[in-house]
């Protein structure tokens, strides 16, 4: 018995390169399985790369038109200060229009009478 276990015996080579075989097979397929989920984090990484460049580049788009409207806005405010100006000036002139008129109102009056008085002599005489 102990000459048996110590013999060459073809059939338990077979068994235990069968069993190397399948350890082989799992660590093949652990490997590429670890490839896959390696190339999908990478691809994911990849995506999140990409997206926060678009965002930077957004940003970057949106800071430029928020600076333009910036100084849109400050244009703006100056025209809308000067058109108060003229404003201003123009209701202080027509004060004095209206202080001048007032003044003058039976001078105004007369002289619509009169030209009244030729359109209607006119047009009987004319």
């Amino acid at each position: 018995d102990n000459n048996n276990t110590n013999s060459y015996n073809p059939y338990q080579m077979e068994e235990e390169t069968k069993v190397h075989g399948t350890e082989n097979i799992q660590s093949q397929i652990q490997q590429r399985r670890q490839a896959r989920q390696t190339q999908s984090r990478l691809e994911s990484a990849k995506m999140a790369e990409k997206t926060l460049a678009d965002l930077t580049l957004m940003f970057g788009k949106m800071s430029n038109l928020i600076q333009s409207q910036g100084e849109t806005l400050v244009k703006i405010e100056d025209d809308v200060e000067i058109a108060m100006g003229y404003v201003d000036d123009a209701h202080n002139e027509v004060g004095k229009l209206y202080e001048w008129t007032r003044g003058n109102r039976g001078l105004i009056i007369k002289c619509f009478g009169i030209l009244i008085f030729f359109v209607i002599f006119m047009r009987f005489y004319g």
